[in-house]
Formats: C-alpha cells, sequence, structure tokens
C-alpha cells in the first residue's frame, strides 16, 4: 500500500527505539565514559580503530548508535547530544572484589588514552548473583536500596575512587532483561546527574557579576531623585545602558546551559523514580541521597536564572523611566529653543519692515533726488503754471509707491 509519509516519519519513528536496554546476565562486569564537546568526526575514526583493531565491522558513518562483541568485552556506542556513551561490558564479577578487575581493564591502554572529548562521568557497575553489601564504600556516604520489586539491591559511594570512576554494584538474581534496565537506569542516573551540575560553575562564576550589577542598579536608582539636568540624566542613561548590557550578556551565556542542566534533572529524577527503590535498614536510597546533596546545587542553579531574570526586568524598567524623563526633558527644551526662536523670528520681523521702511524712504528720496534734476533745468513746467518743487511734492507717494511695491514683490519672491 503505497500514500504520502513525511520525510522524517520514520526517523521519528526510530527515535522511539533508540538506545534500547541490553540484556546482562549476571555476573558481569560494566565500565562507562560520557564524553562531552568531541570532534564527532575524530569520535567516528577512533572508534573505527578500535573495531578494525579487533576485526570487528564498523558501524555506518554517521550513526547515533552501536553496539557490537569484541571478545574480550561488548561495547555500545551511544551519542546524545551534548555526550557520547561508551559503554563496555565484560562477562564474570569476583563477590568479594567485584571492581578489582572492571570491564575498560579489556581496552588496548593507548586507545583510551586518545578517546575524544573530556569525560564528565565515568563508573564502573558490577552485577554479582550474591547478596553482599556495602563492597568496597564508604559508610559515611553510601547510599542502597533493593529495587527492581526487590530482586536486587543496588549499593553506591557517588565518590571518585583512585581510579577516577565512581562504583555501582547490583546485588542478586534479576533476570537479564530486568538487569539490563536496571543498568540503563544507573549509568544514566550517574550521566545525567553530571550533566545537570555542570550548570552549578557556571552559577557561581556569574555570581559576582550579577551582585556587582544590582549594586549599580541600585546606585543608579537612587540617583533618580537628584538628577536635575539634561546631562545628567543622559549621562545616568548610558551608565544604565551599560549594567543592561551585561546583564544581558550574563544571561547570553547562561541562559543555555541552565535550561540544559533543569532538562537534566528531571531525567535524573524520572530515573530514580522508575528504580523502584524500597529502603534498607540503616542507609538512605539514593533518592534520597541525592535529593539532599544535589537539590541545593539545583536549587543555586534556578535561583540564579531567577536573578538574572529579575536583574533584567529591574534593567529594563530603570532604563525604561530614564528614557522618559530624557525625553520629557528634551521636549521642555525644545519649546524653549523654539519660544526663543519665534522671539528671534519676531524681532527679525520687526527689524525687517523697519529697513524695508527706510529703504523705501532712501530710495524714493534718490529718486525723487534724480528726478529734481531733470526737470528743474526744462523749460516746460513754467507753462503749466506750477513750480518743480510742486511736481516733485506730487511725485512723492507716487514714487513711494511704486518703490514699496517693487521691494514687496521680491521680498515675496524670495520667501518663495
Amino acid at each position: 500500500m503505497s500514500f504520502p509519509s513525511h520525510p522524517q516519519r520514520e526517523a521519528l519513528t526510530g527515535e522511539l527505539h533508540a538506545r534500547p536496554a541490553v540484556p546482562i546476565k549476571a555476573p558481569a562486569r560494566l565500565s562507562r565514559l560520557a564524553m562531552v564537546a568531541p570532534d564527532r568526526a575524530a569520535e567516528e575514526a577512533h572508534l573505527a580503530a578500535l573495531c578494525a583493531w579487533h576485526g570487528v565491522a564498523p558501524p555506518a558513518p554517521g550513526a547515533t548508535w552501536f553496539m557490537a562483541d569484541f571478545g574480550a568485552f561488548r561495547l555500545r556506542f551511544e551519542r546524545h547530544t551534548e555526550f557520547t556513551g561508551w559503554n563496555f561490558l565484560a562477562a564474570g564479577a569476583d563477590p568479594e572484589r567485584p571492581f578489582d578487575s572492571p570491564a575498560i581493564a579489556a581496552l588496548p591502554p593507548e586507545w583510551l588514552a586518545r578517546l575524544p572529548g573530556q569525560a564528565v562521568a565515568a563508573l564502573h557497575i558490577a552485577l554479582v548473583d550474591a547478596r553482599v553489601e556495602q563492597c568496597g564504600f564508604v559508610g559515611d556516604s553510601i547510599a542502597g536500596a533493593a529495587v527492581a520489586d526487590q530482586a536486587a539491591m543496588v549499593f553506591t559511594d557517588f565518590r571518585l575512587h583512585p581510579d577516577g570512576f565512581t562504583r555501582i554494584l547490583i546485588a542478586g538474581e534479576p533476570s537479564p532483561v530486568v538487569a539490563g534496565r536496571l543498568a540503563q537506569a544507573l549509568w544514566e542516573i550517574e550521566t545525567y546527574r553530571a550533566m545537570a551540575l555542570l550548570a552549578l560553575p557556571v552559577a557561581r562564576g556569574v555570581g559576582p557579576q550579577l551582585a556587582s550589577a544590582s549594586e549599580q542598579l541600585a546606585r543608579i536608582s537612587a540617583r533618580l531623585p537628584s538628577l536635575d539636568d539634561l546631562a545628567a540624566e543622559r549621562a545616568a542613561l548610558e551608565e544604565l545602558t551599560a549594567v543592561a548590557g551585561e546583564i544581558e550578556r550574563a544571561s547570553a551565556a547562561t541562559a543555555e546551559r541552565f535550561s540544559a542542566s533543569a532538562a537534566y534533572h528531571r531525567l535524573v529524577l524520572r530515573r530514580l523514580a522508575e528504580l523502584g527503590e524500597v529502603p534498607l535498614h540503616g542507609i538512605p536510597t539514593l533518592s534520597r541521597f541525592l535529593d539532599r546533596r544535589m537539590e541545593p546545587a539545583m536549587a543555586t542553579v534556578s535561583a540564579t536564572g531567577a536573578r538574572i531574570a529579575a536583574l533584567s526586568v529591574r534593567a529594563a524598567r530603570l532604563v525604561d523611566l530614564l528614557r522618559a524623563r530624557v525625553a520629557v526633558a528634551q521636549e521642555a527644551q525644545a519649546e524653549k529653543q523654539l519660544a526663543t526662536l519665534a522671539a528671534t523670528g519676531r524681532a527679525q520681523l520687526r527689524l525687517q519692515q523697519t529697513v524695508e521702511g527706510l529703504s523705501v524712504a532712501g530710495i524714493t528720496y534718490y529718486l525723487l533726488t534724480v528726478i529734481g534734476y531733470l526737470i528743474k533745468p526744462l523749460p516746460w513746467w513754467r507753462s503749466i503754471g506750477t513750480t518743480a518743487e510742486q511736481i516733485l511734492a506730487v511725485l512723492v507717494p507716487v514714487v513711494a509707491a511704486l518703490v514699496w511695491l517693487n521691494l514687496r514683490k521680491r521680498r515675496l519672491e524670495a520667501e518663495k
């Protein structure tokens, strides 16, 4: 049957079955490395080199999950968004000394030393069929519980031991399927716990910057009532804008890490819930231990994120307030300038009118003087029974009017 299908449909369906739990038959030893910031190409080449070393077919290029039997151990390789998980599984475990010969010991040391990335989590898990307790753990920090419907007991101290690995002991006789699911839940708890706590150094590192920004905001806020001129308000606005920029940079530097940390923390809580822990006498469960030790760190991360958001809101409000004050001051200053310009314009108009009047008088006088020089020597004005002065007197208003009309016409043309 044929029908149109979304191009991502197969990948999305496959995501439901990605990284499945693999049955593990006790006794067994498992070593887990979670590497962050790996070079994907180098990682792929490194895995191919290990496969070539043991004559195993390598995974297809770009594979995100791979599992193969290398003889002395089985490898489970899985890529996540931020890290890569390398799981090495070997059969057999000494109930008395379950961590003396870890699964990772079967790896070539030179290959292991060149593993791409940086280990954020490293742990050994030992599955023994005997019900031994507290094997090699520090007594004051041990945690444990009966799990999987009390088919097994889990013990750990969440400490780094001399080889740089944490240790988890699973004691009991769970079925291979249950043991595989239990081991996967435990290594995911340890990995996600480490990934969640990566945000703690970031939160601590940004703390002094946030304290400084908070002090600057408080100082600027206290100065606002005393700002009495536009220059002071502009200076305060520039200082406040710089502080707001620092807060935004802190937000940009931490938002992604804090968001990822919250997501990993939720995964830790979910995996702990899946264990179905039943308390053992005298020791805390894994959930209780992590709640007491991990929650303060996560609360610090959460509080730092909330603090950044609150400071950003405070800075934005102060910026808006100062901008409003600067805008009002600028409008008042503009009104004063406009009033000054209007007064200057009126004065210029009056001066122009005065000059125009004087110009009319001057030009009229000059023209009448010229006319006088022209008519006085001529004899024709005597024949009409008048004098040259009388003729000039009659011409004064006519000449003045013509001069005024000419000047007005020129002024109107210039104004256009």
